[in-house]
């Protein structure tokens, strides 16, 4: 009955692929992506900041990382916002809850074939947690859907709730980028994570304010070390 009813709003409502946005041929609705975006997923590439993922005409960290400092050992972002505005917007907000699967097994499938030293080198995933609020509100929160979906394509362990939202915050999005950091001191704790290696995923990189302070609340925690993994990062 489920799938029926599923098969019956799919010709109501045509799926579309989740990076482009266009709508896809029946025998592409499971799929998510579109032909092209799945035979050539417009992933960054090139000189690449070593922190963030941003592309690089020259060096290995952006202006953004050098102003700001990360906390965490390294990161890398598959995609550029900009390619995927539309698309996160319909999985936060508009009820696309299932593109988060998408998503995620192409983000998974990103480390395989790009980062399958870090599969290696951590010892579990975790997600930025939401307040309880605001994820009771949405329904999901973004990033779980993302971790449970890497995890099954690279076979990382994932581990939820390792950290703790203590407080409600102003959104990020209304704040400019000395108020974004201000805005989330203290706000993060985290269960032990002594001598581990923890991969922290999000959907979007902007400062790097929210996963700097979750990094903080990692190592305070005793983590060994700290690498951050981004659907995408914005400029």
């Amino acid at each position: 009955m489920r799938n029926l009813i599923k098969g019956f709003l799919n010709v109501l409502y045509p799926p579309y692929c989740v990076i482009c946005g266009d709508l896809l041929p029946i025998e592409r609705w499971d799929e998510g992506l579109c032909i092209r975006c799945n035979q050539s997923p417009p992933y960054l590439t090139g000189n690449r900041c070593k922190f963030c993922g941003r592309q690089l005409q020259v060096g290995d960290v952006c202006h953004s990382c050098l102003e700001h400092r990360p906390v965490f050992e390294r990161g890398v972002s598959v995609f550029d916002y900009k390619v995927l505005r539309d698309g996160i917007a319909r999985f936060k907000f508009d009820g696309a809850k299932g593109d988060g699967d998408v998503f995620g097994d192409i983000m998974g499938k990103y480390l395989l074939e790009n980062h399958r030293d870090w599969i290696e080198q951590v010892d579990f995933i975790t997600g930025v947690p939401l307040h309880i609020r605001k994820e009771k509100e949405r329904g999901f929160n973004q990033a779980d859907i993302l971790c449970k979906n890497v995890s099954k394509i690279t076979g990382i362990p994932y581990k939820k709730k390792v950290i703790i939202r203590t407080k409600e915050t102003t959104p990020q999005s209304k704040l400019s980028a000395k108020e974004r950091h201000e805005n989330l001191k203290n706000v993060f704790d985290a269960e032990d994570c002594t001598d581990r290696c923890i991969l922290l995923v999000d959907d979007i990189l902007t400062t790097g304010a929210t996963l700097n302070e979750c990094s903080r609340a990692l190592y305070r925690a005793g983590a060994k070390t700290v690498s951050v993994f981004c659907l995408s990062v914005r400029e």
